[in-house]
């Protein structure tokens, strides 16, 4: 059956890739209509209920995701279009060449000038021709160069490249933008969540073998060793995402699998969450005003909830000539401020040379840090985080709980330990959630926004007020309006050498943000760095200036 397809750039893509043009006849001839092209996605269609859609996320590789072809587990399907294997004689000739020269080539040491090297390899090795090609007799007269026609010429070097510095088959998913979380279950399907279509089952399926083979070389590429004996590996990818691989069928029934967790290149702004109804405007603003003024943070929730995310927008928000300290257990932090320190715990299985999330706070502390970040907060690290609050830093984490009651119990319990006297120097506490959306999508919202007020020794209770809820009904936040805000009678008011009956001013201030940060929205002011620099310009004009300059109507 002919392929009638009106969209000119999805017509060229079939022009030059043969394989695309048999993936689209497949389906044509399985009576299903040619999926809807995009160049790139937009967020309307996440409210598409049963999606046909093709988009490309690289030159050779593209992306279908149906509805058209559900699986019998209810799942629609995640294909990847992707150049086909090269003729095995081919791609071990080729091989063969490399492995000789490759003793005399020094390895680099930057990800992308393998890339380079890989490139340059192919190009001096391969001479390219347009008739056909006997790979039986391809090599040359002095074995150093192969004889490879035009059009395999590319598909040898997608999965040459792929196979020595990328992720072999999991290449594809490390590439798609779109994707935020990717499960390898073992003996199975790979299964995805996808930023707009939510879960998906994708067409690459994997056995146990399979499976344990891809993980040993992953670890191996990250300088990671994984064994029955060391099962569980925590990593950072080349390209920024963490997995976390567990090792052999003996503890885990379904053999070994792995869960990657992608990040954004460039993380989200405080825009972008705004705009996205994570939380609103006035919301955001309250947080710039706590944050400006070194307030300690944690934000709450559970897995998959938004935390990091949430997390990253806000911390914008710090003071530009302040000094920052984050330690995190693998790199998933990106501030945009000049004086921030990374540190990274490691660890070796053996405790005299393994460094604890508990070394790099104490650490931290001799750091003079304005701010400290923790990636998340589990064990006795927790204690001295509340010691460095109480010496005067300022501290913002992630932390699983799903209520204030719940916080202050993990808070309280082994391996943390806090006295429940120490929890006031907790000023705020962010409750997020992944919930059902009014469309049937999931979204994630902030719940509550919390102020620890202190401990109240009559009831051994911990008392707080929540100054803004979120009501699912309506899908807004509620806020309790002027004089709901204890810090900004307690602390923003002498923090700033003012009085009680200044206590307005503040409120007026929180519009002021809230009416800035709208207009950012309103002016597709989104990108993370672009957004820091407009929050450096109001820390530098102050607000009235700024709101001037820029026109934000207040």
């Amino acid at each position: 059956m002919p392929l009638h397809i009106t969209n000119k750039r999805l017509q060229e893509i079939v022009n030059k890739l043969h394989y695309v043009r048999e993936y689209l006849e497949r389906l044509v001839n399985d009576g299903y209509d040619i999926p809807s092209f995009y160049e790139k996605l937009d967020d309307s269609l996440k409210f598409v209920k049963r999606p046909n859609v093709l988009y490309p996320i690289s030159e050779h590789v593209l992306i279908h995701v149906n509805a058209l072809k559900e699986s019998a587990d209810g799942y629609m399907l995640y294909n990847v279009i992707e150049p086909p294997e090269p003729h095995p004689l081919l791609m071990n000739a080729v091989s063969k060449i490399f492995a000789i020269h490759a003793g005399a080539i020094k390895p680099p040491t930057e990800y992308q000038e393998k890339f380079v090297l890989l490139d340059e390899f192919l190009a001096k090795t391969c001479i390219k021709v347009n008739n056909y090609v006997d790979y039986n007799n391809a090599l040359t007269k002095d074995k150093n160069k192969v004889y490879v026609n035009i059009d395999d010429f590319e598909y040898l070097k997608y999965h040459f490249i792929r196979k020595r510095i990328g992720l072999s088959l999991l290449e594809p998913f490390l590439t798609d933008p779109y994707l935020e979380d990717i499960s390898i279950m073992g003996n199975g399907n790979v299964y995805v969540v996808h930023k707009l279509f939510g879960p998906l089952k994708s067409s690459i399926w994997l056995s146990n073998d399979d499976t344990e083979e891809l993980m040993i070389n992953m670890a191996e590429q990250m300088g990671k060793t994984i064994s029955h004996a060391r099962p569980v590996v925590d990593a950072t990818l080349p390209e920024g995402s963490r997995i976390n691989i567990v090792f052999g069928k003996d503890i885990s029934r379904k053999g070994t699998n792995a869960t990657i967790r992608r990040f954004a290149s460039v993380p989200l702004s405080i825009a972008q969450v705004v705009n996205s109804n994570t939380m609103d405007a006035r919301e955001a603003a309250y947080l710039w005003m706590m944050i400006d003024e070194g307030m300690n943070i944690f934000v709450c929730g559970e897995t998959a909830s938004g935390k990091t995310t949430t997390l990253m927008a806000s911390c914008a928000f710090i003071n530009p000539k302040w000094k920052i300290v984050s330690i995190e257990d693998t790199p998933e932090l990106t501030l945009p401020q000049a004086n921030w320190v990374s540190e990274v715990t490691r660890d070796t299985g053996n405790q005299q040379s393994s460094i604890t999330m508990f070394d790099l706070l104490k650490a931290a502390l001799r750091q003079r840090p304005n701010y400290i970040l923790v990636g998340e907060i589990r064990g006795a690290e927790g204690n001295i985080a509340f010691q460095a609050m109480q010496t005067g830093h300022g501290v913002m984490s992630t932390f699983h709980a799903a209520s204030v009651s719940s916080l202050i119990q993990r808070l309280t319990s082994e391996p943390i330990n806090v006295a429940k006297t120490h929890v006031e120097n907790l000023n705020i506490a962010l409750f997020q959630s992944a919930v059902q959306g009014k469309q049937g999508k999931v979204v994630r919202r902030v719940l509550s926004i919390n102020e620890i007020i202190g401990y109240n020794p009559a009831a051994d209770s911990i008392m707080y007020i929540p100054v803004f809820n979120w009501d699912p009904g309506e899908d807004i936040a509620l806020y309790r309006g002027k004089g709901s805000s204890a810090l900004f009678a307690t602390k923003l008011l002498v923090r700033r050498g003012l009085s009680k009956k200044d206590e307005s001013l503040l409120y007026d201030e929180l519009d002021m943000r809230a009416s800035i940060i709208r207009h950012w929205i309103s002016n597709k002011i989104f990108n993370y760095y672009d957004v820091y620099n407009h929050i450096v310009k109001v820390k530098e004009l102050g607000l009235e200036k700024y709101m001037e300059k820029v026109g934000v109507r207040y």
